[in-house]
């Protein structure tokens, strides 16, 4: 049997009237369309990818040093678990106390990882867009700057994967 629970929130004037012509637009209580949009969102992926570029599993080995750190000082060893044109997601060996004391969301890290059959890792820097806090921590990051060919093996992966 569910529990109901009731929540109450202010909303700007600005998003509550969008939320009252959605509601409308698809013949909805308002009060459903917020249901529908927490499941959705708690659930997983939404059915509307708003992704720029889609996402390509990996398991690729990386190490990811937070720009502006004495070279050395922080190097958080991880793998990258997905990759796309615009970024990869890169989970690190550390807890939420670690990671959170080493990077914060909207700083730049510079992330180092290898690419099967190549024989020499690709460099990227990245601003951290999300920090996941699971057992291990999961950066979400997106590319800001490439160093070499960098970019060119990135797209010889991502065309491979796809």
């Amino acid at each position: 049997m569910s529990r109901m629970q009731t929540i109450c929130f202010q909303l700007p004037e600005s998003l509550n009237d969008a939320l009252m012509a959605h509601a409308m637009e698809r013949k909805l209580e308002a009060d459903a369309l917020i249901v529908e949009s927490l499941e959705l969102y708690l659930t997983g992926p939404s059915k509307n990818n708003r992704r720029a570029h889609d996402r390509y599993d990996v398991n690729l080995s990386a190490v990811a040093r937070p720009v502006g750190d004495v070279v050395g000082s922080s190097i958080l060893p991880g793998t990258v678990l997905d990759v796309s044109a615009g970024g990869v997601k890169l989970q690190c060996d550390y807890d939420k106390d670690d990671i959170d004391r080493l990077v914060q969301v909207g700083g730049r890290v510079e992330i180092i990882f290898t690419v099967p059959e190549k024989e020499y890792p690709v460099c990227f820097t990245c601003e951290v867009k999300h920090i996941f806090h699971q057992e291990n921590s999961e950066l979400g990051c997106e590319f800001v700057k490439s160093t070499g060919d960098s970019l060119e093996v990135l797209k010889e992966l991502l065309s491979s994967a796809s």
